[in-house]
């Protein structure tokens, strides 16, 4: 029930954030991957652990490839400008874009690992922490391009 919640609710309201114009902060960029991987970490410290097998080892591997490759995509295409001093950010066609695909072939990849028998039906633990973790990366390269920039040189640049 935790993860039907979280996929049908928790989900999209964090994708309908990111397409209204919001500032960035620090605490911003760090609550919403921070609340996914404490509640993996407590799904994953109160479940029996996975077996661990080449074909679990590599599935894992190609879900944060996944995950990486569009959190920092995202985060590079995010329209990101400078609203009296305070760095602001705002999704767009490419945000929505990169989160449709990334979703479509986390559950392609899903399939073809469980009717293969790769790995057994994937854990609420292993879907929140692949959010987790491509939020993570988002944020960082939001951050990279709005708080670490040195004098904002990339504030106002949209791809």
């Amino acid at each position: 029930m935790t993860v039907l919640a979280i996929l049908l609710i928790v989900l999209p309201w964090s994708i309908w954030r990111q397409m209204h114009a919001r500032p960035v902060t620090a605490d911003g960029l760090v609550k919403l991957p921070l609340i996914f991987a404490t509640v993996a970490a407590v799904i994953a410290l109160t479940s029996k652990a996975a077996e661990i097998t080449p074909g679990v080892v590599a599935y894992d591997a190609a879900c944060a490839i996944l995950a990486i490759g569009f959190g920092a995509w995202r985060g590079q295409r995010l329209s990101i400008w400078d609203e009296d001093g305070t760095p602001m950010q705002r999704g767009n066609r490419a945000t929505v874009t990169t989160w449709v695909l990334m979703i479509a072939l986390k559950i392609a990849l899903g399939t073809v690992a469980a009717v293969t028998g790769w790995i057994p039906a994937e854990g609420a633990g292993a879907i929140l922490g692949f959010l987790a973790l491509t939020f993570a990366i988002q944020n960082l390269v939001v951050a990279r391009r709005t708080l670490w920039a040195p004098d904002n040189r990339e504030i106002g640049a949209t791809a």
